[in-house]
């Protein structure tokens, strides 16, 4: 077989070592979906193992080897074989068992060949020798001789025929298998490959989930502008609503004042243009009433109130012209308080970016500090080249295998002729002395004689043929034994972990520094405010060798068994702190830092804008409001407009229009209608009457506190405009901490998601012990399992063999026709049948008891024979004497 590398054989030990032969962390619920990976790699699906009904042949071929060699695996004498220091001495003192086995076929190859020599030589020797040395048959009863052989010859060719099935079927087994297991093999192989390369990209896939907390920490940050400003009202708020109460009662003061005097202006004007109506209309009434010579008093027909007396509130007006600045001052105030958060967001987007940058140089330095995770890249390294190892000898062990198989269907078939032609021979003699009369009497020498040919060609055979088939047998036990006791039974033995122990196979596992270490410089510092390097050192180094503890391959199978990851089996933990490595506080103590030197500037902002707060003033100041005499006019607007009743005096004309002639009638009527008509202005004018003390008695009303209400306006104004500024520290801080909790639970979200892809995710190994058992069936159970059971059935056909001769001869001595030379005279019969009797021409009972017509006597142990001329002779001459007589 092709010889591969000491290191690929190494892996390949490994790995069917821990195919013979639980701390993990469930899932946590509250992880975001975003950072689900499922990184674990499902198991394969299982090999079959084809023993079926052979298993108890394959246990019995165990069994053997353990008995041929009980020694466990030589841990020192295979370090220094693979080291090339090793002594033929200790190979052949640990191969003591197969040397024992190689002396025992050597004596068989020898032996079977000389006895087959002597026996030739013995059968020609004995053929040439007289009759008389031949034995007799009454030494031993010959039935009983003829069952023991017949016995004993039917077990072994019965053994031999099950030897031979067993071999047809466990080669072919073995060759069918072959394929189909090298196959499943490099599939498995790959497998781990895969899994084991796939490591470094699992967890760099982890590290890259970093941007799903970066971006969820973004969308956080950017919100901290408005935050802090929604915080800053917030805290402000009774003040702010203190200020714009205030700024709305001046606001409705001053608007109100400017209505209610524009108001009694436009009454004043109204009220005065009709109280000189009035008194005209009234004058004229009581002139035409008087030439009537009505009898009615019109000396009532008067105003009493006088209207011209109604001061002039037009200073006044004119002082309140400023009053339009208040026009929509109350929604501007309410509009630029709601746009303080939005001012804070506009002013913190630099200083945002500021961190998406620092966070990304975060993400940078996390990346790294994970390439100090203990690497398998040596393990990985050595299983890659198993592939390309069993590619490479795919065809040549296909092409030995199919040579072997060839060869070993050759042997077979030859066991199986031997075996046949025993059972051929075995089956035509046992037939003859069971039942003698089953075959004709002319045909029974013929049978013995092809018996004895049956059975001297079977003979010759083994002898020929015998020394081949051991040869098979020991090469086969040799390789496949070796092949069991080094890799399968110390596989589940677990003799072999000391040794995988060993080997270089965890070199890798040391820790290794980040490739760019100036990042990690850059991490340390903070883009808002700037701060020590030496008093921040975010990603100090999280490897510890001391107290590393071996790796044990053992440990590792029984880890992966128990679901166990490969970081605690391997004692990665003890190599790399995961604790360390997760610490948000490391990685977030340069963003605490740049959170609380967060700055806003509110100076700008103004409650009251210049305009507006000079209006203000001049309301205060110069409306005048509170030098109207306000009782003056209610004193006025108090009296009555109508002395008389104007309605009823028009009831009074209209009863006396009735009592009159015609045309003062008419006339008395006319002037009731005006009457009604004045009654109607009046009424008018009693509404602005009504109307103007309300107004008069609203500017009262303003009069008395306008002047306050706009001390506080500005004073509240003035106060909230200083408290913005003085509150943005607290809100930062009150912000910033609020922030920071939200950051700190994300990224201990995340890292409970890091933590458990890499230990449980990435180095989980739940699919190794399926592998390795797939692969542990395909080379010990489906290939060196009936490879074993071959040899072993060939080894047990060649160990019957040598009864099979043995009988074989003794049946072929036993059953061969008799050799002595044929007597032609008529009836020729020993003496030990026939007694003297009458000396006749005739044969009768009592001549056949007497001795012959000769007088000569055979000795016993000879048959009669008669030839066709005697039976011919004899006929004439019976006719030519006539019969004799009983």
């Amino acid at each position: 077989m092709l010889a591969l590398s000491s290191r690929t054989a190494l892996v390949l030990l490994w790995l069917a070592v821990l195919s013979s032969t639980a701390l993990t962390e469930c899932f946590p619920d509250a992880v975001d979906p975003e950072y689900q990976l499922n990184l674990i790699q499902a198991p394969a699906s299982p090999i079959k193992n084809s023993a079926g009904s052979l298993e108890p042949l394959y246990n019995f071929a165990r069994l053997f080897l353990l008995a041929v060699q009980p020694y466990g695996f030589p841990l020192d004498t295979a370090s220094r074989v693979s080291q090339n220091e090793a002594t033929s001495s200790e190979v052949i003192r640990y191969e003591a068992g197969y040397m024992v086995c190689l002396i025992l076929a050597v004596l068989y190859i020898v032996a079977i060949p000389v006895v087959g020599v002597v026996l030739v030589w013995r059968h020609f020797h004995y053929k040439k020798m007289a009759v008389e040395s031949q034995p007799s048959p009454l030494t031993l009863p010959w039935y009983q001789r003829n069952v023991t052989v017949i016995t004993c010859l039917s077990v072994v060719v019965i053994l031999l025929l099950c030897g031979v099935i067993l071999t047809f079927n466990t080669n072919n087994k073995m060759h069918q298998n072959m394929q189909p297991n090298l196959s499943r093999l490099r599939t498995d192989i790959g497998n781990i490959e895969k899994a084991l390369n796939s490591v470094p990209q699992k967890v760099d896939s982890i590290v890259d989930k970093f941007s799903v907390f970066q971006e969820e920490l973004m969308e956080e940050l950017q919100e901290t502008g408005d935050l802090i400003g929604r915080t800053i009202l917030s805290s402000l708020n009774s003040t702010i609503n203190v200020a714009v109460d205030s700024l709305r009662t001046t606001v409705q003061d001053a608007t109100g004042a400017q209505r209610h005097l524009l108001e009694v202006k436009e009454l004043r004007e109204n009220m005065q243009a009709i109280y000189t109506l009035l008194n005209m209309e009234l004058t004229e009434m009581q002139t035409q009433l008087g030439k009537l010579n009505s009898s009615l008093n019109t000396s009532t027909l008067m105003t009493d109130a006088n209207y011209d007396l109604i001061p002039s509130v037009d200073p006044e007006v004119q002082q309140l012209s400023f009053v339009s600045v208040f026009d929509g001052m109350e929604e501007q105030v309410e509009m630029l308080i709601s746009s303080i958060p939005s001012i804070c967001a506009n002013q913190s987007t630099p200083q945002i970016e500021e961190l998406r940058v620092y966070l990304n140089n975060v993400h940078t330095a996390f990346g790294n500090s994970s390439k100090r995770l203990p690497s398998l890249r040596s393990l990985s390294s050595a299983v890659s080249n198993v592939p390309a190892a069993l590619d490479k000898t795919k065809a040549d062990i296909e092409y030995y295998d199919y040579v072997r198989w060839s060869v070993s269907v050759s042997f077979c078939t030859l066991i199986l002729i031997i075996s046949l032609l025993m059972l051929a021979g075995l089956v035509i003699g046992a037939s003859m002395v069971i039942s003698p009369t089953l075959y004709p009497f002319y045909l029974q020498d013929q049978l013995r004689l092809t018996t004895v040919y049956l059975l001297y060609v079977a003979s010759g055979m083994i002898f020929i043929f015998s020394w081949l088939f051991i040869i098979m047998v020991f090469i086969n036990l040799f390789f496949g034994g070796n092949a069991h006791a080094l890799a399968c039974r110390s596989c589940t033995n677990g003799d072999i972990f000391e040794f995988l122990d060993k080997q270089a196979l965890f070199s890798s596992l040391d820790a290794e520094e980040p490739e760019d270490m100036d990042i990690v410089a850059a991490t340390t510092q903070s883009p808002i405010m700037t701060t020590d390097n030496s008093t921040t050192d975010l990603f100090m180094n999280p490897t510890d060798h001391q107290g590393k503890q071996a790796i044990k391959t053992f440990e590792i199978y029984q880890g992966c068994q128990m679901g166990r990851s490969m970081f605690y089996s391997m004692h990665m933990n003890e190599l790399f702190s995961m604790n360390k490595f997760l610490n948000e506080s490391m990685y977030l103590s340069g963003l605490v830092d740049s959170m609380h030197a967060l700055n806003f500037d509110l100076s700008s902002i103004q409650l009251l804008p210049d305009s507006a707060r000079t209006a203000v003033q001049q309301f205060r100041d110069f409306s005048n409001l509170d030098q109207i005499n306000y009782n003056n006019f209610l004193r006025l607007l108090a009296s009555p407009i109508m002395k008389t009743d104007l309605d009823a005096f028009a009831t009074q004309l209209e009863r006396a229009a009735l009592t009159a002639n015609g045309t003062i009638g008419e006339n008395l009527m006319s002037e009731a209608a005006k009457a009604r008509q004045l009654a109607n202005i009046v009424r008018l004018q009693d509404s602005y009457r009504r109307n103007m003390s309300y107004s008069i008695e609203a500017l009262a009303t303003i009069r008395r506190n306008y002047q306050a209400n706009a001390d506080n306006t500005l004073l509240n104004a003035t106060e909230v405009e200083s408290s913005l500024q003085l509150q943005v520290p607290d809100a930062v801080q009150t912000v910033s901490d609020c922030v920071m909790e939200r950051a700190t639970e994300l990224l201990r979200q995340y890292f409970v998601f890091v933590r458990y892809a890499i230990i449980d995710e990435a180095l989980d190994c739940s699919w190794l012990p399926v592998s390795l058992s797939n692969m542990y069936t395909a080379t010990c159970d489906n290939l060196i399992g009936p490879w074993n059971a071959f040899w072993l059935s060939l080894g047990w056909c060649c160990a019957f063999l040598v009864p099979g001769v043995i009988f074989s001869i003794l049946a072929a001595q036993l059953w061969k026709p008799p050799t002595s030379p044929v007597n032609r005279e008529r009836f020729h019969m020993p003496n030990d049948i026939f007694e003297k009797g009458t000396n006749t021409t005739c044969m009768t009972l009592d001549s056949l008891k007497g001795k012959r017509k000769d007088g000569d006597t055979k000795k016993p142990n000879f048959n009669i024979y008669m030839t066709l001329d005697d039976v011919i002779g004899f006929d004439k001459g019976k006719k030519e004497k006539g019969s004799c007589s009983a």
